[in-house]
């Protein structure tokens, strides 16, 4: 649970509502933030024929993250809650293997992490609108925006390789 501030605050959502998307964004945030230093070890380690634009592509997509994981802080700030802190508010980790896997591996694992980030926050976001938390719900739509951006760019990298197929498991219903 995220520790509330001291601060006064009437903004028109009760504590309870601020608490719970406080709670929801400071997933989201570990979500985010791993992402983008999993997008940064594998932009240093890109290598083939599409080094450059792959590149340079990774280099765009841990920018953003890293400017999304400020203002999903920033947000739980203004709801009144502590940022997250120390190693046990970010579970998800980052998975930094002995050997970096091939291009196509590194792309999976990111297409199947911004995946899994559009499956948390698109619901996260109905929930905002639900409640009238209208400046959560822009932030998460603007989130839900980027990663289907990048979802659709790496994807489209992956289906266009000729005779290689992505790593990606296959995904179990939920």
């Amino acid at each position: 649970m995220c520790a509330a501030t001291t601060e006064p605050m009437d903004t028109g959502l009760s504590e309870k509502l601020r608490a719970h998307f406080a709670l929801q964004l400071s997933g989201v945030l570990d979500d985010t933030y791993s992402l983008m230093v999993q997008t940064h070890v594998y932009h240093w380690n890109v290598r083939g024929p599409l080094f450059e634009p792959i590149h340079k592509l990774l280099q765009q997509h841990y920018e953003t993250l890293f400017e999304t994981a400020d203002e999903i802080a920033e947000r739980v700030r203004q709801l009144g809650f502590a940022a997250p802190l120390g190693a046990k508010t970010f579970p998800s980790g980052v998975k930094i293997p002995a050997t970096m896997p091939d291009e196509d591996e590194m792309l999976g694992d990111l297409l199947t992490r911004h995946e899994a980030v559009l499956r948390k926050v698109r619901p996260l976001s109905a929930d905002a609108e639900e409640n009238q938390d209208f400046a959560t719900q822009d932030l998460l739509n603007t989130m839900l925006s980027f990663h289907e951006k990048a979802a659709w760019m790496l994807r489209s990298i992956l289906t266009s390789w000729t005779g290689r197929q992505s790593a990606r498991p296959a995904r179990t219903a939920s």
